[in-house]
């Protein structure tokens, strides 16, 4: 039998421990997580309790699950970097929802050996390849090939319905919501918005369409703020998207993930010129 245990986080506000599970323990398969709760193999602050146990932020749980938690699968691996195919679910750094983060995992990964450096970013519930840093220089130049638009990052999605034309470039302005966590996207610029350019391509179509997606920007919530604002959100998706349309084809997390990154041939980190690393998106 394993036991994990966990702390709630700052945000957790009045959420259910499953819901708080979820978060806190997302390599931990979600079967596993209610069946525990389902024998009451779970304690907060030492008390039996059940899924719909109200917790609040620095509550102590412990689980007793017989399976053990995924693995967050290494790609690539050098003396400078690491590549990752981070699940869903996994924060990319640390925020105050708590949980798992991937700069947590790296540490854990790097011992004593290096200090890990995140060199770009993906959203909680965006799955895919993300490039780790292993020294300040390492970082330092890989931070600046993303930001100089120099590396190709290719992602593929499932929408709504089925995008005309089936191939194109699309380009608008998001403002940004730190407060709500949200953006918005509009035709023209607004004092506080930044320009976005997203390239699209059609795989496969049908009432649920299968999309790869260029990012020549990178902004918050780019891609599914941007395919929702054209009539095609990301299956998945209920906060830009469409609560119905997932609920009737049984999609409850995000069908979104970075399959590609295509590094410059000069630039950035030098182990990984001219290289190019790809995965398959798990939907």
């Amino acid at each position: 039998m394993n036991r994990y245990t966990a702390t709630i986080g700052e945000k957790a506000g009045k959420d259910t421990l499953a819901k708080s599970l979820r978060r806190a323990l997302p390599l931990l398969p979600e079967h596993a997580i209610w069946e525990a709760l389902r024998k009451r193999d779970v304690l907060v602050n030492g008390v039996r309790a059940s899924g719909n146990t109200r917790v609040k932020a620095g509550d102590k749980v412990i689980i007793y699950t017989p399976h053990g938690m995924r693995e967050i699968p290494i790609v690539y691996e050098d003396e400078h970097c690491l590549i990752v195919n981070k699940p869903a679910g996994v924060n990319t750094d640390r925020n105050a929802g708590g949980g798992l983060s991937l700069i947590t995992w790296a540490q854990q990964h790097a011992g004593e050996l290096y200090t890990p450096v995140l060199c770009h970013r993906l959203d909680n519930q965006t799955s895919g390849l993300c490039l780790i840093a292993k020294d300040e220089a390492s970082g330092t130049a890989a931070k600046k090939a993303f930001k100089d638009r120099e590396v190709i990052k290719l992602y593929e999605c499932l929408v709504r319905g089925n995008p005309r034309p089936p191939e194109g470039v699309l380009r608008a302005w998001l403002e940004k919501n730190a407060k709500k966590s949200r953006v918005r996207i509009t035709d023209m610029a607004t004092p506080r918005s930044r320009e976005i350019i997203t390239g699209y391509k059609v795989l496969a179509a049908g009432d649920v369409s299968r999309l790869e997606v260029r990012l020549y920007t990178g902004r918050t919530h780019q891609i599914r703020a941007h395919l929702a604002y054209i009539g095609h959100p990301i299956l998945g998706d209920d906060a830009y998207g469409d609560r119905a349309f997932n609920r009737s084809h049984g999609q409850p997390g995000l069908r979104l993930c970075a399959v590609s990154l295509a590094f410059p041939e000069a630039g950035g980190v030098e182990s990984l010129r001219g290289r190019h690393f790809a995965v398959s998106a798990p939907f």
